[in-house]
Order: structure tokens, then C-alpha cells, then sequence
């Protein structure tokens, strides 16, 4: 979703023609709908995981252009700052030992990350925000040198008519700053969950996704600290959301919705509906025209949805065989601590979202979406220590909830997806069941160092790599 482009420039005529394509491309994706012609294959999952580099001092080193030209890897591209990096996995069928071999993955991947990282005196590190970013550390001379990202920002910035970006939060300190331009989205890494989806069951699984996030941002947060202010307990919600605003108008309701959004309702009838909502409602960031691209090959479709931040996303991808498919991205969860820690993540999302969509009701028909919003937003400043509305109407102790009601369900379908039993005891029954048990994920375990050390962000973050390195699971950490 985030491909350079060629660009270094867009002018009125591109604009023109980019939509005209664009509205030819969404046209063509509603027969393809209508036709039901995408691949029905087996579904596969894979993960993007976002990081980090830092120097001897723990502070974030703007040297990521170096480390990616040593690492030579595919797998790992750019981000949006010098200091920011992403891991792509490869595709896995959904079934059998499928965890165990993206674990096997992305361990392969971080230890050549480590290697490459030390040639330029640095050390990768996965945290949601990192805990010794300040805002003097920012500005676009931080920017990545790829094309996409320096346009992406003038385009916000023009949108917004270049009136300031302004991120506010409140937690136990408040905290106000105004930025003059995106940078602040770098501070921001999370790790990104796909799975694919029929086109049969695509709506009910884009609306577990939705409701599966406040449950998965609570057992997964981890970005406590922006910018040295105790706030949400998964910062990197409301930071990004902010960090990228530019509001579009929605006809029907009379009412805003921003980039990065949870969405404005439940979907009613297929994920086509988010490509019209794209089209009719959010203006067009990277308007580059390719002369050559088929329109069934939903280029500039997808060059324009992936520029809408929603948290979960829709995506048409193409197979190795050229095949269309459809996938949900699932894009709430902070990156880190570990990579253990983010395949438990992803499990517990994967099973989640199959629990959720193959109930005898659908739950969207019983919570509403507003109830289901303020549960998302609930668990983002409170995590694992909220009360949120569930299918009956009541409100829940979420961990009381995801241990009585959702685990059992989550093992059962895994189990039925034919996931291999131990990666299900493993990821499910020890990790995120001992997150549970003990009250810690990422952000509170970050929190319990700070309270007990003081705000003494650099020893925090080296005792934080040090554990990192360990890789095991962040509730086994010690203060």
C-alpha cells in the first residue's frame, strides 16, 4: 500500500485525469463484486511490523536510508521518517503450522536487522512510540527521501491550507503541539495484520475486524509516552489520527469523519462500499496517472485507498498468479515489544476475527457503533483496566470479558482452522492469557518502570532493548 511513485509534483490536469481513472476503476471493481469474480482460494495471513533505530544514547538515528541500502532486503522498505523502517512478511495459507513459520520468518528477518542496524552504529528496536522522542527531534528535514512521502505531506498541508497540524492529549499530564507538517505520523509504528477473506464472507469479517479492535488495542497497547507526557495507554491512536487530519464531508449525514478513521458505520452489504465512500468522499492526495495501467488492474484505486488511514482497511491484492483477492488489514496494534509478543498479537486478532464473524447472530446487529467507538477508544486510553459495552446491552470489565467469553471461542476456531495445537497453547494460552492474568502489556509495563524509576526515559529504554533482545514475552519482564 505504500509504493513510491514518480512523481515529484502534481498539477490540476493530473488531478483531472487521476479521478477520471479512478472513477473508472471503482465502476469496474462493482462488477467485479456484482460478478463475484474474485479468487475463492484458501486464506492466507501475513503481518507488516514497523521500527525503529536508535543510537548508543537510545535516541532516535536518522540513518535509515543507510541501513535499508545494507540490509538488501525486499522484505524491509522505507518508512515515512530516516528513523523508521518496515518489516513485510510473506503470505502464509491459513492453517497448520502457519505461526510457527511466520515466527520462524520474522526472527530471520530482525537478527539480519540487527546485524545491518550495528554497521551504522544503531539499534532497531520495536515500540509504538518511542518513549525518548521529543518534538525538536522533528522536522521534514527528518522525512524520508522517498517521493511519496515529502508529496503526501505537501498535499495534507494543502489540504489543511496549511493551517497547523495540532496534536492534543490528555491522560495523567496533557499535552498540546502544534507541527507544520505530517512528521508527527512517524511517531506512530504499529504492526499491521492481513488476512484474506471470500468475497462471500468479506462484510462479516470487515465488521468483526472493527469490533475485535478495542479488545485487540487493550491486550496489545504499548505507547504509554509522547513525547515525555504519561497519556493513553495506546498514544499512537490518537497521535496519528490527529497527525494526518483532514476532514471530508459525508453528504448523507451532514457530518465530518477524519483520514485515519474507525469508519462511520458498520458495513451493510460488501466492502465495496468502502471504495464509493473513497471515491465520493476523500479527496485525492497522490494524484499520479499511469497511462499504462489497466483499469482492472485497480491501480489508482489503490494508490488512493492506501492513503485513507482507516483502522481497519479494505484491500483488493493480486496473487502471484495474477489473481484478484480480497483482505482486511487490521492496523490498531502498536509494533513490539517483541516479536514474540507480535505474533501473539496477530493470533489473537486472526482467531478474534473468526470467533466474531462466524457467530449464529452477527454481532453488529447487537452493539451498536457507537457503542462499539467508545470501546475502541476506551481501551486506547485505558487498555486492559476499562469497562466496555459488550452484545447484551451490559458493560464489562474488558479482561473479565476477553477471558470468560472471547478465549474460549478465539482456541475453538483457531483449533478448527487447523492451527497447530501447540502454537495455539503457546500464543493464546501462555502469552496473551498471561498478559491477562498479570495486568501487563507493553504500556503498562512501560508505566510500572516509570513510576518506580522516575522519568528517566533513556535507562528506560535501554532496559526495554535489553528485555527486547531477550525476546521473551513482555508480561515475563521484571521492573
Amino acid at each position: 500500500m505504500g509504493r513510491e511513485i514518480d512523481s515529484s509534483q502534481f498539477n490540476s490536469d493530473d488531478l483531472k485525469l487521476f479521478k477520471e481513472r479512478l472513477s473508472l476503476e471503482t465502476k469496474a471493481l462493482k462488477t467485479w463484486f456484482e460478478e463475484s469474480k474474485f479468487e475463492k482460494e484458501q486464506a492466507q495471513i501475513g503481518i507488516e511490523l514497523e521500527g525503529w533505530l536508535v543510537d548508543k544514547d537510545f535516541l532516535p538515528n536518522p540513518v535509515a536510508e543507510s541501513f535499508l541500502s545494507h540490509l538488501n532486503n525486499p522484505q524491509v522498505v522505507p518508512e515515512i521518517s530516516t528513523f523508521n523502517f518496515e518489516i513485510n512478511s510473506t503470505p502464509y495459507p491459513f492453517k497448520d503450522n502457519c505461526i510457527s513459520l511466520l515466527k520462524e520468518e520474522m526472527d530471520q528477518i530482525w537478527n539480519s536487522c540487527k546485524e545491518s542496524a550495528n554497521t551504522v552504529n544503531s539499534i532497531p528496536t520495536f515500540m509504538g512510540t518511542l518513549a525518548t522522542l521529543r518534538p525538536d527531534m522533528l522536522s521534514m528535514d527528518c522525512i524520508s527521501s522517498n517521493k511519496r512521502y515529502k508529496l503526501m505531506n505537501d498535499e495534507v498541508m494543502r489540504h489543511r491550507k496549511h493551517k497547523p497540524v495540532r496534536i492534543h492529549l490528555e491522560g495523567k499530564d496533557e499535552f498540546s503541539i502544534e507541527m507544520d507538517s505530517v512528521i508527527t505520523e512517524c511517531a506512530a509504528t504499529s504492526l499491521q495484520i492481513h488476512l484474506g477473506v471470500s468475497q462471500d464472507h468479506a462484510k462479516r469479517y470487515y465488521n468483526a475486524s472493527t469490533i475485535a479492535s478495542a479488545f485487540v488495542v487493550a491486550v496489545s497497547a504499548n505507547s504509554p509516552y509522547f513525547f515525555g507526557k504519561e497519556l493513553w495507554d495506546e498514544s499512537r491512536i490518537a497521535a496519528f489520527e490527529q497527525s494526518v487530519e483532514i476532514k471530508s464531508y459525508l453528504e448523507n449525514k451532514n457530518d465530518f469523519i477524519t483520514r485515519v478513521t474507525l469508519g462511520k458505520d458498520y458495513i451493510k452489504h460488501s466492502l465495496f462500499e468502502l471504495y464509493e465512500e473513497n471515491e465520493r468522499d476523500y479527496p485525492v492526495l497522490l494524484p499520479e496517472f499511469n497511462k499504462d495501467a489497466m483499469v482492472d488492474d485497480f491501480h489508482h484505486l489503490n494508490l488512493h485507498n492506501g492513503t485513507i488511514w482507516r483502522w481497519t482497511r479494505p484491500i483488493v491484492g493480486e496473487s502471484g498468479d495474477g489473481k484478484k483477492h480480497l483482505r482486511i488489514e487490521q492496523r490498531t496494534p502498536s509494533a513490539g515489544p517483541t516479536i514474540v509478543d507480535s505474533i501473539a498479537n496477530s493470533v489473537f486478532f486472526l482467531g478474534l476475527c473468526d470467533f466474531l464473524a462466524q457467530m449464529e447472530q452477527p454481532p453488529e446487529d447487537l452493539l451498536s457503533f457507537k457503542d462499539n467507538r467508545d470501546n475502541f477508544y476506551l481501551a486506547a486510553k485505558q487498555s486492559m483496566y476499562c469497562r466496555v459495552t459488550w452484545l447484551d446491552g451490559n458493560k464489562y470489565d474488558i479482561v473479565k470479558l476477553i477471558k470468560e467469553e472471547l478465549l474460549p471461542g478465539i482456541k475453538d476456531c483457531l483449533s478448527k482452522r487447523g492451527i497447530d495445537k501447540k502454537d495455539i497453547d503457546y500464543y493464546i494460552g501462555e502469552i496473551i492469557q498471561g498478559r491477562l492474568d498479570k495486568g501487563i502489556n507493553g504500556a503498562r509495563w512501560q508505566k510500572a518502570w516509570i513510576h518506580h524509576h522516575g522519568k528517566k526515559f533513556q535507562q528506560l529504554m535501554e532496559v526495554y532493548i535489553e528485555n527486547q533482545k531477550s525476546g521473551q514475552p513482555v508480561h515475563t519482564w521484571s521492573i
